[in-house]
């Protein structure tokens, strides 16, 4: 019972989350150059920015402002995509 309030609860915040704006771009990993798509989102009154990076077939979310973040989100894809 508890999982599926959870996921209710999950997907109603997910449908009150609504894209603002969205910019593409690139973003520098290790000599490559990726993909990089900034989205602002508002949901709840609140709102917030976050940066997808697309490498290859895979995708990371990261911080849309610290690379430091984004830099060890590919990393830690690229190890577990890997295995």
């Amino acid at each position: 019972m508890r999982t599926i309030v959870s996921v209710l609860t999950l997907l109603t915040a997910a449908a009150c989350t609504e894209i603002t704006a969205e910019r593409e771009g690139t973003f520098e990993y290790r000599g490559d150059t990726l993909r990089a798509v900034t989205r602002d989102y508002s949901a709840n009154g609140r709102t917030f920015t976050k940066r997808v990076i697309y490498d290859g077939n895979r995708s990371v979310s990261c911080s849309a402002t610290d690379d430091l973040d984004c830099r060890g989100a590919i990393s830690y894809e690229r190890l577990d995509s890997n295995d």
